[in-house]
This record gives C-alpha cells, sequence and structure tokens, in this order.
C-alpha cells in the first residue's frame, strides 16, 4: 500500500513534526528557524493546500509557517492565524479569555490530524531518481496532482462531522478540509524514495458556520481506497504523458501483485529494498517466538501458526525495531541523484547502460505491450472479479461498499495497463457489482449502520468449487518441537543447535490465490449457464482475459513436443483453454502467476467441466421438450463453442449469439 496514516497528537506535533518531519526527516538545529532549516535540510518549504482554506484565510500553494502548524496542529486546534487574531481582539478591549476563544476553531481536541503519506510504486520513484529533468518534472507533477485527486476524493465522499448527542448527526464538510504538504526525497536508508507528508486538519465548519471535527475513523477505513486511487492516477499520467505502461508483478508469492512500470529492472527495485530486507530477517526471528511463547505455567500464549492478522502486528514490530536512525549531513537533490546512479551501477548488479537510459528501455516494453495487449474495460466481468475477491479476502464473506471500490479501482489499473479511465468508471464498477452480485444483509441498529458507505453486503452465489481455507490445528505444539511446515501436520522434533531459519514457521496459507480462483470459477459458472447476462451484456470471458492477460499470454510460444506431455489434454466438454493456462503458470508478471502447479490447473479442469456440463444438461433437457428434433444440434454447438472460444475482440452482446 502506497498511502500510509498516522494520527497526529497535539504534543507529537512539538516532539516529532516541527523538529524532523518539516526538515525531510532530518534532525532540525535547535534555534534554527523554519526555512532556515528547510535549506540546509535541501527540500522544499510546505505548502497549503485543500478547499478549506478560504475560510480561513489561506491560499492553496501558500508557504506553510511554523506559528500556522503549531496553532492548527500543536495548540489543540486553533486558528493558523490565532496569534495575529488574538492580539487584535486584545487591542479591542476584549478579555484574555474571549480573545483566545476567538482565535480557536471550536472545542479544543487533542488529535489534531492525520498524516497521509503518499509515495508512487518504486519504479515510478526509480525513472525520477535516474532519468533526466523533464522526466523528474513530469513524475513530481503527476505526484502531485494525484494527491489533490485524493484529497478531493476525501473531501466530497469520506471525510464527516459528528455533531449532536454521541455523534448521531454526520455531515461532509462543505467547505473542504485543510492540509499541509511536505515533500521528501529519500528514505532512511539514503535510497531514493520521492514521498509527501500531508497533514490534514480534523477541523471542519459545518453548514451554520460551527467548526467540528472530522471523524477519524473514517479516514482510516477509507486508506485503502485512497491508496488505490493514489496509485491508479500516478501510472495513468506518467505512462501517458512519458509513453509507458504497467504491468503487475507478484512480488511475494501468495500475495496480490503490484503494478509497476513495465521495463524497470526487478533487481534495481530490490536495490532500493534495504529495509525491507532488514525487516524480513527481524520478522522470522519474531515469528519463531510467536509460535514458541509459553506463559508462566508452561502453556502456549499465541496460535502454534502465523496467521495473516498476526504477521500484520509482528512485520509493524519488526519495522520499528530495524529502524535506522535519522540520516546525518545533508545533500542537494542533484547532488542525490548523482550519488543514488553511481551507487545503484555500483552495487544493484544491473548494468550501467540500463541505469542511465532506463526510460529507454521503460519505452520499448510499453510498445510492445501497448501492440500487443487490449485495454478493454467490460464493466459486467470487472463487476464478477471484483466481488469474487472481496468475497474471499474478507473473512465470513462479510464486506462494505468501501471495500468494493478499492478493489474496482485495482482491477481497473490492472486491466488498462497505465491508460487513462473515464472519471467515475469505478463507481460503475461498484454500482454493478452490489446490484448484480451483491445481498445486503445489514441490520442496522445505529443511525451509523443507515448509511450507504456502511451497509453490509454479502455474496448471492457460493463457491463451493473451490478448495476450503485450511484452518490452524488446535492444541499448541511442544515448543521444544519443530513447528510444521504444514499447519495441517503434526509438529516434527527440532534437533539441538537449530537456529531460526532454519526451519520452516508455519503460517495460515494466504486468501489471495483462492480469491483469484474465486474470480475464474464464478466467471465460468456464468458463462456456462443459459442465457446469463447481466443488464443485458453476455459474458465473453475470453475477451476480457485477453484484455487483462501480459503479452506472453496473448502469444504463447509454441509448446515443446517432448514436454508437452506433463499437462492433460483437453478432453471433450472442458470450458478452459489449457494453452493459456500453460503459459499463465510460467508467466512471472501475470495477475495469476500463482506458481499454479499441473494439481491445480487439473483441479479447476475438473471444476469447470462440472459446471459446463451441468449447465449443457439443463440446456439440453429444455430444448428437448420444447424442440426434439433440434437438441442434438443444441448441445452439438454448444461444445463447439467450448472447445473453440472466440478469438480476441470487441466485447458482443447477447445478439452475437454467446
Amino acid at each position: 500500500m502506497t498511502v500510509d496514516i498516522r494520527v497526529i497528537r497535539a504534543g507529537q506535533m512539538y516532539r516529532y513534526y516541527l523538529r524532523e518531519t518539516v526538515v525531510g526527516d532530518g534532525r532540525r538545529p535547535a534555534r534554527t528557524p523554519l526555512r532556515a532549516a528547510q535549506e540546509q535540510a535541501g527540500v522544499p518549504v510546505g505548502r497549503w493546500m485543500g478547499r478549506g482554506l478560504a475560510a480561513l484565510g489561506l491560499t492553496a500553494g501558500e508557504e506553510v509557517t511554523e506559528a500556522q502548524l503549531r496553532n492548527l496542529f500543536g495548540e489543540r486546534g486553533r486558528h493558523p492565524h490565532a496569534d495575529r487574531i488574538e492580539a487584535d481582539r486584545l487591542a479591542q478591549g476584549a478579555s484574555p479569555a474571549e480573545a483566545y476563544r476567538a482565535g480557536a476553531l471550536g472545542r479544543r481536541v487533542t488529535v489534531t490530524g492525520v498524516d497521509f503519506v503518499f509515495r508512487p510504486q518504486p519504479s515510478i520513484y526509480l525513472l525520477w531518481a535516474f532519468g533526466d529533468e523533464e522526466t523528474r518534472r513530469v513524475i513530481e507533477t503527476a505526484h502531485e496532482r494525484a494527491i489533490v485527486r485524493v484529497l478531493e476524493w476525501i473531501e466530497d465522499e469520506v471525510a464527516v462531522i459528528r455533531y449532536g448527542t454521541d455523534g448521531n448527526y454526520r455531515v461532509r464538510p462543505p467547505g473542504g478540509l485543510v492540509a499541509a504538504r511536505f515533500r521528501h526525497y529519500e528514505a532512511r536508508s539514503g535510497r531514493p524514495l520521492l514521498h509527501d507528508h500531508v497533514l490534514l486538519s480534523v477541523k471542519g465548519q459545518r453548514l451554520d458556520g460551527k467548526w467540528g471535527s472530522i471523524h477519524t475513523t473514517a479516514l482510516h477505513e477509507n486508506t485503502v481506497a485512497a491508496s488505490a486511487l493514489y496509485n491508479e492516477l500516478v501510472a495513468a499520467e506518467v505512462c501517458e504523458e512519458l509513453g509507458l505502461a504497467t504491468e503487475p508483478r507478484t512480488v511475494t508469492p501468495g500475495r496480490r501483485p503490484v503494478m509497476e512500470i513495465a521495463g524497470v529492472p526487478h533487481e534495481l527495485i530490490r536495490w532500493t529494498a534495504q529495509r525491507s530486507d532488514q525487516i524480513a530477517a527481524c520478522l522470522s526471528e519474531l515469528e519463531h517466538e510467536y509460535v514458541t511463547a509459553v506463559d508462566d505455567d508452561g502453556e502456549p500464549k499465541y496460535l502454534p501458526v502465523v496467521s495473516e492478522r498476526a504477521r500484520a502486528k509482528l512485520n509493524q514490530i519488526a519495522a520499528r525495531k530495524t529502524r535506522p536512525p535519522k540520516k546525518g549531513k545533508s545533500r542537494s537533490l542533484a547532488q542525490l541523484r548523482a550519488d543514488w546512479k553511481a551507487s545503484a551501477i555500483r552495487t544493484s548488479g544491473v548494468p550501467a547502460d540500463v541505469i542511465t537510459s532506463l526510460l529507454a528501455y521503460a519505452r520499448a516494453a510499453a510498445a510492445a505491450i501497448r501492440a500487443r495487449v487490449a485495454s478493454v474495460v467490460d464493466i459486467a466481468l470487472a463487476a464478477v472479479d471484483v466481488t469474487a475477491t472481496v468475497f474471499v479476502m474478507n473473512n465470513g464473506g462479510r464486506f462494505h461498499r468501501r471495500h468494493l471500490l478499492a478493489e474496482a479501482r485495482r482491477h481497473l489499473a490492472l486491466v488498462l495497463r497505465g491508460h487513462r479511465r473515464d472519471p467515475g468508471l469505478d463507481d460503475q464498477v461498484v454500482a454493478t457489482a452490489i446490484t448484480a452480485h451483491c445481498v445486503d444483509i445489514s441490520e442496522p441498529t445505529t443511525v451509523r449502520g443507515l448509511e450507504a458507505g456502511y451497509r453490509l453486503y454479502t455474496a448471492r452465489w457460493a463457491l463451493s468449487g473451490l478448495p476450503a481455507r485450511r484452518r490452524p490445528p488446535g492444541p499448541a505444539p511442544d515448543p521444544d518441537r519443530q513447528p510444521p511446515a504444514d499447519p495441517g501436520e503434526p509438529a516434527e522434533p527440532r534437533s539441538l543447535g537449530q537456529d531460526v531459519g532454519e526451519w520452516k514457521i508455519p503460517r495460515v496459507p494466504l486468501q489471495y490465490e483462492r480469491a483469484v480462483l474465486a474470480g475464474a470459477v464464478v466467471r465460468e459458472q456464468l458463462r456456462t449457464a443459459a442465457a446469463t447476462a447481466v443488464r443485458g451484456r453476455a459474458y465473453d470471458v475470453v475477451a476480457h482475459l485477453q484484455a487483462a492477460m501480459p503479452e506472453q499470454l496473448l502469444a504463447p510460444a509454441a509448446a515443446d513436443p517432448k514436454h508437452d506431455d506433463q499437462e492433460p489434454e483437453a478432453a471433450p466438454g472442458e470450458a478452459i483453454d489449457m494453452t493459456a493456462l500453460r503459459a499463465l503458470r510460467d508467466s512471472r508478471t501475470d495477475v495469476e502467476a500463482l506458481d499454479i502447479t499441473g494439481d491445480r490447473l487439473r483441479h479447476l479442469q475438473d471444476v469447470f467441466t462440472r459446471a459446463g456440463e451441468d449447465a449443457r444438461t439443463r440446456a439440453a433437457g429444455a430444448a428437448r421438450r420444447t424442440a426434439p428434433d433440434d437438441a442434438d444440434a443444441a448441445v452439438r454447438q454448444d461444445d463447439q463453442q467450448a472447445h473453440h472460444p472466440r478469438q480476441p475482440g470487441p466485447h458482443r452482446g447477447r445478439e452475437a449469439g454467446h
């Protein structure tokens, strides 16, 4: 996730943000003015942004001063010009208490804001670090515009001001929000990392002119959707302006792939991941402590396997434990870029000509993708994929609209491959998913439960054809015994002297692989069902998959006759393209490249075949009842469609006979 969120408290503003964050994560010298410290650190000054600036007498792009930050975020939510307002009221004869209240924005608060950190994908900020000045300006402009768009979406769709008894009344801030943006250039490790800290104030003005506080829980709940929107906007503008394209890459097996700029070597991305390697090593030790921890009575403290939630918590602890100290000597951006390029050539393992001509390599890869991949969005099929993924990824299959929205934006980024999309297309996908494939199971007992954003949904269909998710075993193993690699198997004794990392920590299997299979199963069931359509459009699975597949799957290499017998031949009645799936297994960049084995391929075949046979049996029975002479012809025609799917092309509706 490329958008992080952190709460800002009044005391924390002095201890951390005014000393370090506003000067590029460096250590601000004592008694040094803010502007001078920023110049010494080589970072630009902070800038105000947001539609709520007009109510405070500020303008977008205006420089952020230390006094304004201290009043708005450090003094429990006062006006940025509270000092001047208070002095004017005192000069007019007001009492000190009245003058102080005149500079306040409603009630005093402890949580004064949230810190949103926006950073593009590694392949984008690597192009920014190694490219020329024009490339750098294009990427920074796209980065800034995406932040503005995300903030506007938060103002219009997410932010609410609570007031009344127990905060039962909620209203959007009609005047917008106020935020201060600070630009940083590097990570704590010294490697390139273009990112901005956007300090968003919780203060917002209601329709009656009174100032209230933004509900920070809603901001946390929609961070994933904000991150997906930011990634999509940045990639689209960068690709359009520089002639690039994106491709999905699987970073961690079993987890969701990320969209990176095609042509940027993965080894170069690994060069920037020094912190990730340190966190991974510490995480392994923490997982060992987790599965072997016992209380004073010798009883296991935790489950003998590491769940996704536990692993996320342990990952946060590992990140804090391995956090390096602040950087030392400050350098200008020009010096930083020169040092980064020299370091990458020396230590990344990527040839120097690739690093110096990175943009040219990315453009060549983009030209191949643009020529062979059709970026076509089918709203009906997108709704199927989005609903199936969200249904599986959320425990119990219960989800809200924000989950569908985040997944819809990820799906569009996958299919469009860097092309711009029409505004509101993500909302159309979500609306189709809710209408066609979701059931409202809300039982609201509060005013909050009646809001559209908090309605609870589940899928209309069951996924009985998917392999069940394995559950962790009941009792924990003996701490002196080796935890099993498979949670379903008994623990094996661990030899003495075996260190951490010499045996595999048992983990609950990740859910994304099941989510991918769920989308495939549902698409095939809907495709083979008689006259199945959404809003009058038939499901053209082949055309949709061709739109989402990378170039390796559009023109797969000819199968080697010597090794072609390793995969089962397509038998009559199988509604699956084995050639595409064979190439899918060999591809490293496709969204479904999850190391699909021969057993999994055969399982998919069985599931799809059963669904197709059931649909054909029902269709044949109906045809015999209505036109007995044409029953066999109908079955033969259906079999022919299963064996010979349509070639890629424009989506055809029900009138095309599919």
